[in-house]
């Protein structure tokens, strides 16, 4: 796929040429995973081209559910916002560039000072440390947690949602333990786990996590391998993304 070549779902199309992380697996198993049921408010932090929102705006149209999203990097925020508004549901996501162009720390500032929450909060925060630092400056804003310390993330999060509300991101395996124990010292309870393999025979390499501020009961702990052989989806795959891949239409 070339780099002006939209990327083509089911029900909408994504555009990610101007933004510095392109759509990835990764995204596509938070939008397919996250459980937003019941969720009337939802945010996506670290939006990037949107792709993340427009699948959960998907999943919720029959709750008519309400989608923020916001993003530091100017570019990625006005692509979003022209693929929100060429999906079936513009009306349910920013419309404007102003509305998604914001870091966590000026999203957190306003909303706290208009006293608004939210049922559900999305992120795929960056990862990479320094060492792996890309020579483009947009991308290695979008993938390094300088940007988006892990700490702040969690506790503006923590106050962001209701007090029912879920937070749920994608991360890779070898941060579970530091991120789970994190949670916990925020005041978060792990709900659900899912550990995620390339292949059988593949390491562990991300983890879906899912924290609620209310206790949770015996935790709901899962594994999925996206592929069985190069370019064979799973069926535990294709069965979570077959309301979007265009191979299961």
């Amino acid at each position: 796929m070339s780099a002006k070549t939209p990327f083509r779902f089911q029900q909408f199309t994504v555009r990610d040429d101007r933004a510095a992380m392109k759509i990835g697996t990764d995204a596509v198993l938070l939008g397919a995973w996250a459980p937003i049921r019941g969720a009337m408010r939802i945010l996506d932090i670290g939006t990037g081209c949107g792709i993340v929102a427009l699948m959960l705006a998907q999943r919720t149209v029959e709750s008519d559910s309400q989608i923020s999203a916001i993003d530091i990097d100017s570019n990625a925020a006005q692509q979003a916002v022209e693929n929100f508004a060429a999906s079936p549901w513009p009306d349910r996501l920013p419309s404007r560039s102003p509305a998604v162009h914001f870091s966590l720390d000026e999203y957190f500032q306003e909303m706290k000072s208009a006293d608004q929450r939210f049922d559900f909060v999305v992120c795929n925060p960056p990862f990479f440390s320094q060492a792996s630092h890309s020579p483009s400056e947009p991308r290695t804003a979008a993938r390094h947690a300088e940007g988006l310390p892990r700490e702040s993330l969690f506790r503006q999060v923590f106050q962001l949602l209701t007090d029912s509300g879920r937070f749920c991101l994608v991360l890779p395996f070898e941060q579970s333990d530091a991120t789970i124990a994190l949670g916990a010292k925020i005041g978060f309870h792990l709900w659900r786990r899912t550990d995620v393999r390339p292949t059988p025979t593949s390491e562990l390499k991300r983890v879906l996590l899912d924290f609620g501020r209310e206790e949770a009961g015996e935790l709901e702990r899962s594994e999925l391998i996206v592929e069985t052989e190069r370019h064979q989806y799973s069926d535990d795959y294709a069965s979570l993304t077959k309301d979007f891949h265009l191979r299961y239409a």
